[in-house]
């Protein structure tokens, strides 16, 4: 029971939890501080695949722009960012299965620190 206490305070104190323990609701100031800065994107890499949306799919979109690749820069991570991925992956030298359209620690590598292959 007091794990669950200490959790509740937590929770309060982190703006996560209203005065009567129900979640309080998110506002513009709360959402802004969830959703990853393009640097905070480019920290953590994280792994990115079809059907993914956001900032960090904004900001891959972004770069493979920048590395010649067409690339719509919407936030979606639908068809076309698959294929541009993809493109991506062959150029930088992926064979067989690994041109996968996945974005994982290898293709960030690539695309981020220019370590293709």
């Amino acid at each position: 029971m007091k794990q669950v206490r200490i959790l509740v305070v937590a929770l309060l104190s982190a703006g996560v939890l209203g005065g009567a323990g129900m979640l309080a609701p998110a506002d513009a100031a709360t959402s802004a501080t969830r959703a990853p800065s393009a640097a905070g994107c480019a920290q953590t890499r994280p792994f990115l695949s079809q059907g993914d949306r956001g900032t960090c799919v904004r900001f891959l979109q972004q770069k493979l722009t920048d590395q010649g690749i067409s690339t719509r820069v919407d936030g979606v991570f639908g068809s076309g960012t698959t294929k541009s991925v993809k493109s991506f992956q062959y150029l930088c030298g992926y064979r067989g299965r690994e041109v996968d359209g996945l974005v994982g620690p290898r293709t960030w590598a690539g695309l981020l620190d220019h370590a293709c292959v």
